[in-house]
């Protein structure tokens, strides 16, 4: 599904079905035992814990800094990481250097209204992201009156946000007092420091 870039609709891609049921279970068994932890951020002068877990793998040198106070170094990519950025990247035409994993563990962890548009990912990125586990509701909206347009992400599904996307459209995923199962999100992103790599992809 792809929705074309107005003011209800954001330019992104949604494939419900982009892993088959066995690869994302083989995936998710996987992401459980990555370096995960809690890290702590700053907002408005008040330190305070992340509300999910974090971790982040990708390209040596793709340090990644978001919301000025959150600093995230790659991990070295593990086999199963690195399979899935060549087929995210043969399936989408981009070039990622780096994913940022998020572990939602119940219905109180949530991600509030943002852009993913920290400098170290160049202009206009492009960012992929698979989910793992739990369906929950994801929303973007434009800008700060827009109003919210929601996505159920399921699991085995990829959500590509186009390039431009950033610029003009913020998103989250917002708490819920559903009882709800972990979802385990893994947002793949381009970095200015990225090695080049699969020189034979065409990319866009």
């Amino acid at each position: 599904m792809v929705l074309s870039s107005t003011d209800t609709n954001p330019p992104i891609e949604y494939v419900p079905n982009f892993l088959t049921p066995s690869q994302a279970l083989e995936l998710h068994n996987h992401c459980e035992t990555l370096a995960w932890r809690q890290n702590t951020i700053k907002i408005f002068g008040k330190t305070m814990p992340v509300p999910r877990l974090e971790c982040m793998y990708g390209d040596e040198g793709c340090d990644y800094l978001y919301s000025k106070s959150v600093l995230l170094q790659p991990i070295a990519w593990t086999p199963e990481l690195q399979q899935l950025r060549l087929h995210i990247e043969s399936s989408t035409g981009y070039r990622f250097h780096i994913v940022l994993c998020n572990r939602y563990r119940d219905g109180r962890d949530s991600n509030g209204w943002h852009a993913d548009n920290e400098k170290s990912m160049g202009e206009s990125p492009a960012i992929a992201s698979i989910t793992l586990g739990q369906k929950r509701k994801f929303q973007m909206r434009q800008g700060k009156k827009g109003k919210p347009v929601d996505i159920w992400l399921k699991h085995g599904s990829l959500l590509v946000m186009h390039p431009g996307c950033q610029e003009s459209w913020v998103h989250q995923l917002p708490k819920t007092t559903r009882p709800v199962e972990e979802r385990i999100n893994l947002t793949f992103r381009p970095h200015i420091n990225g090695k080049i790599c699969n020189e034979e992809t065409d990319l866009k």
